[in-house]
């Protein structure tokens, strides 16, 4: 990219229109995304120290955030990306397909695709969470809004619960914030009531404002909310000891029966240990008039993919 784009009166440029090359910098052309804690505020060690950032928002305030911007667009991204692509047509600029950049990209896909298809495949019991979530993947009818929220839970189901259109998926977002699950679910039952809800959940998450399934099965809502319990926040445990004072305040009671939470206002409930079991239970919870919540014991230690760079690690 040759020169900086001049962008209409759809959009507002708020760094200076000027010319800039790329001479071994890295270059990020940040589009529908925010240098937030999910992409660890564009700081090293993910991010390089030189990394140059094009930064297209619709929103003023958050042109800069947490990293400098090198240009900062804002406006529609359709609108802004449309301009983007009219001066590549007349500009022509593209990496080569043979680039160290592009052939590393391309083994890393592979690499991680393989991790995760496996993760998904893998039937073993106590189950991880992949099986978990790509069993809700497989049920889940085209038209679904997930709602999301936990640590493992919520990250590992942005890769495998994909939504292919806007306002499909609700999560803790940019501000990380916990409890909002059922509330979000229930808010959304209300004003997308031809949309089926699913509101998956780690057991800590629920925890936070579990109670609102009595809100749920106050007014019927048919939601399915599914419970991903590992015993704990993070990583859980298989037992607590004996002596409760020197248990971790992370581990919770073993084997929690959150669906009985839900039964006790009316709504169904399914406990599940096994991918038979988790099928049988969807299969019906998906199907229920009113809300319903499955249960569904994990792997206490298991994780997600494993990752390069840590929360913050530096």
């Amino acid at each position: 990219m040759g020169k900086g784009v001049v962008p209409d009166s759809h959009s507002l440029s708020v760094a200076p229109a000027r010319s800039f090359v790329l001479q071994n910098a890295d270059l990020i052309l940040l589009i529908g995304a925010r240098l937030n804690w999910i992409l660890h505020f564009g700081l090293p060690p993910r991010f390089a120290d030189d990394v140059r950032v094009v930064q297209i928002d619709i929103s003023a305030d958050e042109i800069g955030t947490n990293r400098p911007a090198e240009v900062g667009l804002v406006g529609d991204a359709r609108n802004i990306v449309s301009q983007l692509n009219h001066a590549l047509d007349a500009e022509p600029w593209s990496f080569a397909a043979d680039s160290e950049w592009r052939s590393g990209i391309v083994t890393n896909l592979e690499k991680n695709q393989k991790q995760v298809d496996a993760m998904l495949a893998d039937d073993a019991v106590p189950m991880g969470y992949y099986r978990v979530l790509r069993e809700i993947r497989e049920q889940a009818p085209p038209e679904t809004i997930y709602v999301a929220e936990g640590a493992n839970t919520m990250d590992i189901s942005r890769s495998v619960l994909a939504n292919e259109e806007p306002k499909r998926r609700l999560d803790a977002g940019s501000f990380g914030t916990m409890g909002v699950g059922a509330g979000f679910a229930i808010a959304t039952a209300v004003a997308k009531p031809d949309n089926k809800v699913v509101c998956v959940q780690g057991d800590s998450a629920f925890g936070c404002a579990g109670m609102e399934v009595e809100t749920a099965c106050r007014y019927q809502l048919p939601i399915t909310f599914v419970v991903i319990n590992n015993n704990g926040i993070g990583i859980g445990g298989s037992s607590l000891p004996d002596d409760r004072t020197q248990s971790s305040p992370g581990l919770y009671t073993i084997d929690a029966r959150y669906d009985k939470v839900v039964e006790a206002f009316g709504g169904k409930g399914y406990f599940a240990r096994t991918p038979d079991e988790l099928s049988t239970a969807m299969k019906s919870a998906m199907s229920a008039d009113g809300p319903a919540l499955v249960n569904v014991a994990i792997d206490p230690k298991a994780t997600g993919k494993p990752q390069k760079f840590g929360w913050l690690t530096h």
